[in-house]
């Protein structure tokens, strides 16, 4: 499956109140991102876009989280 198409089932996962089920499909995706995009994680606009990311999981907000998700980070790739 590809980036693309795997942030937007794991945002559709968050919106759909399945939280843990989304948590582990992001971990996944980060592993993925880690293994096959090193050069994606190493641009300024990825850094820009991950801490708040990061901010709205701790918050759980999952609408937020999810639309970074589905709009953001599609956008690097």
């Amino acid at each position: 499956m590809n980036m693309v198409k795997s942030f937007v089932n794991t945002a559709h996962l968050y919106r759909l109140g399945h939280e843990a089920e989304a948590s582990v499909a992001l971990r996944q995706c980060i592993d993925e991102m880690e293994k096959n995009y090193p050069e994606v994680i190493k641009r300024p606009t990825f850094g820009q876009i991950i801490s708040p990311m990061l901010q709205a999981q701790e918050r759980q907000d999952w609408l937020a989280l999810a639309d970074y998700l589905e709009y953001e980070l599609p956008q690097l790739f």
